[in-house]
């Protein structure tokens, strides 16, 4: 097994998720899911896995990124692009749909190397986008299922361009309606921000309550442990039974993405001889080492997302009460962090409707966790990174 530290993981390198994966199957049954994780939690390796054990669950599938597209009608071609080159795709279909929208357009696709294919849409097509995507999609036989990931970042994107929201509404609920009307396809979109939160913040929630949200969590401990194990015999390293339990404990929050971090940096200070042995001192001086500046982009990730996601003023908002939540290990209560806002928003009103919506969005997103009516960082080293480097 190999580690990898970024990249999603396919094949044999993936591991776990069989709880998940088995619930994803009777899920999609009549449903088109919204699949809502914090980042680095391994969603697209999740996406990815689906989509090779799809053929044996009655599906046809294509995952597909819609991260960089630069507009509805590039959103699109992604979607000839990744149908036109598919190995299960029907090789009757350019044939069942000669004469019509569909057939002119399969007939245009050409190869234009890496990624492999491109096929250039008129101004009409551009315009009339729902129509082109739907005449691909309703030629689709059997059942199949599309993977699709960065959806909420494309969505932003339209925001950006368009502050007033029409566009990314007029896009969301066309594509609200192309789902309704394909019932032979069923849909799984995720992201790295999540399309919940992007809705709720522009009012645009009702143009995806036709998904069924479903979550993934981190590992547990027990499959934590094991991978540990698998990861350590793969590459001859020696982690005992309390070594690695120091790892988990000190990880705290298992998720895939920090557990291969952590592994791949013992790799890199684990002793030369036949032993290679880690001790518990070795660990904790391996996580002191990843709070130093030389290491930031493991963690910068988590304040520049806030940006991303939530937009100015908001996301200098949630600096504050991540601010005051990282003073302590056990978490800031709800009165400090209505004190910690108080500052930036004066009306006790509006300050307690916001303080509401970020808490759930920083709840939701990984950021912080309610217990014993404090809300505390969920994960030790983001904490310790973010009193350090951002809060002092």
């Amino acid at each position: 097994m190999r580690y990898r530290v970024g990249p999603p993981v396919e094949g044999e390198d993936f591991f776990g998720r069989e709880e998940e994966i088995a619930a994803i199957w009777p899920a999609l049954d009549g449903n088109n899911l919204l699949l809502l994780a914090p980042r680095r939690v391994g969603k697209t390796s999740l996406m990815k896995r689906l989509v090779h054990l799809a053929p044996q669950n009655g599906y046809k599938a294509l995952y597909l990124t819609v991260e960089g597209a630069a507009d509805e009608a590039d959103f699109v071609q992604r979607f000839f692009s990744g149908m036109a080159k598919h190995p299960d795709i029907s090789p009757t279909l350019g044939d069942r749909a000669a004469g019509s929208r569909l057939g002119r357009l399969l007939k245009r696709v050409k190869k234009v190397g890496v990624p492999g294919l491109s096929l250039e849409l008129t101004d009409e097509e551009k315009e009339h986008w729902p129509e082109t995507l739907g005449a691909l999609l309703g030629r689709l036989d059997t059942s199949w299922l599309l993977a699709v990931d960065e959806l909420p970042l494309f969505i932003l994107k339209l925001l950006r361009e368009d502050p007033d929201g029409e566009r990314a509404a007029s896009f969301l609920h066309n594509l609200r309606q192309l789902r309704q009307n394909l019932p032979q396809v069923r849909w799984l979109i995720a992201g790295s921000i999540g399309l919940d939160t992007v809705t709720a913040r522009h009012n645009l929630t009702d143009a995806i309550n036709d998904l069924h949200l479903t979550t993934l969590g981190p590992f547990s401990n027990p499959i934590a442990d094991t991978f540990l194990r698998e990861l350590a015999k793969s590459h001859s390293l020696n982690l005992d039974d309390q070594v690695r339990s120091h790892i988990l404990d000190r990880l705290e929050w298992l998720l895939p993405y920090y557990i291969q971090l952590i592994f791949s940096k013992l790799l890199d200070i684990a002793p030369a001889d036949g032993n290679r042995a880690i001790r518990i001192e070795d660990v904790d001086g391996l996580f002191e080492h990843l709070l130093e500046p030389v290491n930031k982009s493991y963690f910068d990730y988590w304040r520049q997302r806030l940006r991303e996601e939530l937009g100015t003023p908001d996301d200098g908002h949630a600096i504050a009460l991540l601010n005051a939540a990282c003073q302590d290990p056990a978490g800031a209560s709800r009165s400090t962090l209505q004190g910690a806002l108080g500052q930036h928003i004066p009306d006790p009103g509006q300050r307690d409707e916001r303080l509401r919506y970020l808490l759930d969005v920083l709840t939701n997103d990984g950021y912080l966790v309610e217990e014993n009516q404090r809300h505390r960082f969920r994960f030790p080293l983001l904490r310790e990174y973010w009193k350090r480097r951002i809060a002092s």
